[in-house]
């Protein structure tokens, strides 16, 4: 596979498309596991819907729009489309990361990492009391992680960067079944964490098909 270094931007529609197609795809399942902060069955659906509302505004895109132009259409999407706790936090999330990135001329994954981290702030920021063990978890491990990544192998490679960064996400994911006691009792883990390993899932196939 020839290893690529840099990112063209408008590979972030289709990894805001696939996104939808795997939490469509699951959402029940994360709809069944969601115990925190409220056992309301329904993150799934919220992540879905809002996730829906970023690719509506992609899809009114013309074929002539620039790179700013992805990036608008992903924040406002973002913005209006946020529903439920979950829904909310990915969101200012996904914004922070575009903010980033609209601001620099080459997505290589140090900059990406950088990206991750914005969007990791802004998260955090979206909440009253960010609780540990819940997708802000997994969202700060991913982010720490693709810093440490790139700071050991500043030349790294989109797949050997992508990689262990899913594998990060899915390691912490298993570990937020111990960070909250009601996970713990349900023998379950976090349902938004979960809905946001998917969604970094779905990345890692775009960029390892590009």
């Amino acid at each position: 596979m020839e290893k690529i270094h840099s990112l063209k931007p408008i590979l972030f529609k289709d990894m805001m498309k696939l996104s939808e197609k795997y939490i469509e795809a699951e959402k029940e399942n994360i709809n069944a596991i969601n115990y925190f902060p409220i056992p309301d069955g329904d993150t799934g659906s919220n992540m879905y819907y809002t996730i829906q509302a970023i690719v509506k505004e992609i899809n009114k895109m013309h074929d002539d729009d620039g790179n700013d132009e992805i990036f608008q259409a992903i924040s406002k999407g973002s913005f209006v489309g946020a529903k439920g706790n979950s829904g909310v936090i990915y969101s200012q999330f996904l914004i922070g990361v575009v903010e980033y990135l609209e601001r620099i001329q080459i997505i290589t994954p140090l900059t990406f990492a950088k990206a991750l981290g914005e969007g990791t702030e802004l998260a955090y920021e979206a909440v009253l009391n960010p609780t540990e063990g819940t997708i802000l978890t997994v969202m700060k491990r991913t982010s720490d992680k693709a810093i440490e990544i790139t700071l050991e192998q500043p030349n790294v490679s989109w797949t050997e960067f992508i990689e262990p960064l899913v594998e990060e996400s899915k390691q912490c994911l298993e570990e937020t079944k111990e960070m909250l006691e009601i996970l713990k009792e349900a023998d379950v883990v976090d349902a938004g964490a979960k809905g946001f390993v998917h969604i970094l899932e779905s990345w890692k196939d775009v960029i390892n098909n590009q």
